[in-house]
């Protein structure tokens, strides 16, 4: 009986021993496994950060109200559209630059076209901007000769998409001395109101 004993508790040693042996073996093998790899979450998709630099071309329509000293231009709204096409830097501190060339047409003017600088602020999607520069007006009726003067205003645009943006543009022309047929000078004015829908190239280089 004792010898049966002893037998079992030596037994009994051997295994706590081959326990304890290995344990630190299985403790380590728990913190050497590796995390669950990203690959197994599936692919993560990141939306490019709204940027307005680069080239980009659109239309517009609105109302134009001209008027002149002399009123021989009749001053009601008048129905005008046409296209633009630009292109823009925007800085890393979200201020943005560009310059602008357009061409209208309404009743009064076979022609209403500029060239403008223009200088803005970007709110993400969103660019506040204010824009100036040379102005050239061809009129109906030839009620006056081509004119060159200047333009000054400003507008909003909205980055629906990254390559469209829908905006409202106010701009005031000047035309002074224009010549009158005769030889007599009047002072043109106008002012104009539009929408915008743009296309930004940058926006097509992103997708």
């Amino acid at each position: 009986m004792r010898k049966t004993v002893k037998t079992l508790f030596s037994f009994g040693l051997v295994g706590a021993g081959a326990m304890v042996a290995a344990a630190p073996g299985q403790a380590a093998d728990i913190y050497r496994r590796e995390p669950p790899s990203i690959k197994d979450a599936g692919p993560v998709d990141y939306a490019p950060p709204i940027t307005w630099t680069g080239f980009y071309i659109g239309g517009n329509i609105g109302a134009n109200w001209p008027q002149d000293d002399l009123e021989i231009i009749d001053d009601n709204a008048k129905l005008i559209g046409g296209g633009h096409v630009g292109w823009n830097w925007q800085m890393p501190s979200s201020w943005v630059i560009g310059v602008e060339g357009d061409a209208n047409f309404s009743d009064d003017f076979d022609y209403l076209a500029t060239v403008r600088g223009r200088l803005g602020y970007a709110f993400g999607r969103t660019l506040v901007y204010g824009t100036g520069g040379v102005a050239f007006a061809g009129f109906s009726d030839n009620l006056f000769d081509e004119e060159t003067g200047w333009v000054a205003g400003g507008g909003i645009e909205t980055k629906v998409r990254p390559n469209l943006s829908l905006g409202l543009e106010a701009l005031y022309y000047n035309f002074d001395d224009a010549s009158v047929a005769g030889g007599v000078n009047d002072s043109v004015e106008a002012l104009t109101v539009r929408g915008r829908i743009t296309l930004h190239t940058n926006g097509f280089l992103d997708r």
